[in-house]
């Protein structure tokens, strides 16, 4: 075994223990039978932890490979993001409880799907007697949360008694599952106190540049994100712009709303017209030459519920599964074991822009909704930057989202809800939707054989990937001459 897999396996074996559901692939059995843990203590160990991999790995001095090297580079970036990314919520003058509250739903949710047995059973069971002690470590933060992120808490909440518990209960027993119920129901007690609301958002600009610097090859501080996620969104304007001059239109912001109302399939039909784009959409990608695995469709998107919009969620989808087949079957622990920032949300949007000319959109209307779409992620991961450094708050924020997305208030507030309680996701997922648009803008050439070059990089990074691919491919080109 290498010494960078050594590394990786305590590496993944501390960050299973604080969220048991963050590296699923190749875990202990028994990792599924535990909650993660999100108290402040908890969190402490596991920064002094990882401080101490992180060392080792900087000791290493017998790494001669490029692949080896990019593999200790990945490693150590996440370390180093992990390191952050906590320090940030430990300093924090507010806590988050969405985030433990999203981690607990799925936790359960994800053991009782169509092949629940035996196994799921048992381990289903521990985490349901786990619930109370889990609840009770939240409330040993006195920290408040502002408004947003406590809307966020309750709704996770409510979802326990309204419909994840009740789900447990039909798998397991009532008697098993009733002391999980007057946990949540007190937990929500303590969510609605009065003095549970309060504090900023966000964790100020340093906090959000340390991250910035874990994010990408060449950091460029707060205001340089900025400027750059705002030449992406000109760009993606300039896309819809020309899908609806397609359609004869020239607002395309009126355009999009109207094709919204327009393409409603009927509640009774929704399910039936999801599956039929998304079969759709999977054939035209593996007909453009790209390894779609079969599967069955997923649940219908929320956030699709005209017809046209369906396409780029679909391509998104296929996008997402393809990736993590890849990944998977990657050779190297690193590559199959670790994921980049933002990677599968990222890489979406990046296969639906780079075939946005083929048939797996092929009318202007689907062309428009996919651009559509991207503008909301982009107006979105604007303001996740700006929310937490604190260069703007939620109400400008919301002001902001609707004049750049065109969505209504109500729309604008769940976005600003979302980044709100999900630090920096949606700026992550931007920032390796621009890599990767940028590593193709320098390469050029068709977009499939780009798309399957860069799955290669499995889990990595953008610029890891990109640096292992590119410089590989330029030393064997040496070798050969």
């Amino acid at each position: 075994m290498r010494a960078t897999e050594a590394l990786l396996a305590s590496y993944l074996d501390l960050a299973r223990h604080l969220d048991p559901l963050r590296y699923p692939d190749e875990s202990p059995q028994e990792i599924a039978h535990r909650l993660g843990q999100f108290d402040p203590a908890s969190m402490r160990a596991h920064v002094s932890a990882l401080r101490s991999i992180a060392n080792a790995l900087e000791d290493l001095d017998n790494i001669a490979e490029l692949d080896d090297e990019v593999d200790r580079t990945m490693l150590l970036d996440s370390i180093r993001s992990d390191t952050v990314r906590l320090g940030g919520m430990l300093a924090s003058e507010t806590s988050n409880p969405a985030l433990p509250l999203r981690h607990l739903n799925r936790a359960l949710l994800v053991l009782m799907g169509e092949d629940f047995d035996a196994e799921c059973e048992a381990a289903l069971r521990e985490r349901i007697a786990a619930f109370p002690g889990f609840l009770e470590s939240l409330q040993a933060d006195p920290r408040p949360a502002p408004v947003l992120i406590l809307e966020r808490a309750r709704l996770e909440a409510g979802r326990f008694a309204d419909e994840t518990l009740d789900m447990a209960a039909e798998r397991l027993d009532d008697a098993t599952v009733q002391p999980a119920l007057v946990a949540i129901a007190e937990y929500r007690a303590w969510l609605n106190d009065d003095g549970r609301e309060g504090g900023p958002y966000g964790f100020g600009e340093q906090h959000v540049e340390a991250r910035l610097a874990t994010l990408g090859s060449e950091p460029l501080g707060a205001k340089g994100t900025l400027r750059l996620l705002e030449l992406r969104r000109a760009g993606v304007e300039r896309s819809l712009a020309g899908a609806a001059e397609e359609l004869g239109l020239t607002d395309p912001l009126a355009c999009a709303q109207q094709l919204m109302d327009e393409a409603q399939p009927a509640p009774d039909i929704f399910d039936d017209f999801w599956a039929d784009e998304w079969r759709r959409v999977g054939e035209a990608l593996r007909e453009a030459g790209l390894p779609i695995p079969d599967a069955e469709p997923p649940a219908g998107p929320l956030d699709a519920a005209d017809g046209w919009s369906m396409a780029a969620h679909a391509v998104r989808d296929h996008a997402a599964r393809m990736m993590w087949v890849a990944k998977a079957m990657n050779p190297r622990p690193v590559r199959r074991l670790l994921r980049g920032p933002g990677l599968l949300d990222g890489w979406g949007r990046t296969v639906a822009a780079l075939l946005r000319n083929s048939e797996a959109f092929g009318l202007p209307e689907r062309r428009l909704m996919m651009s559509f779409l991207a503008l909301r992620d982009c107006a979105a991961a604007e303001a996740d930057l700006l929310l937490h450094s604190r260069a703007a708050g939620p109400d400008e924020l919301m002001v902001r989202t609707q004049k750049i997305a065109g969505v209504s208030a109500e729309a604008a507030r769940v976005i600003i809800g979302d980044i709100a309680a999900d630090p920096l996701h949606a700026l992550g997922a931007a920032l390796a939707h621009e890599a990767w648009q940028g590593w193709y803008a320098e390469v050029g050439g068709e977009p499939v054989p780009f798309v399957l070059k860069a799955m290669l990089g499995g889990g990595l990074a953008v610029p890891l990937a990109r640096w292992a691919l590119e410089t590989g491919e330029a030393s064997d080109g040496r070798r050969e001459t």
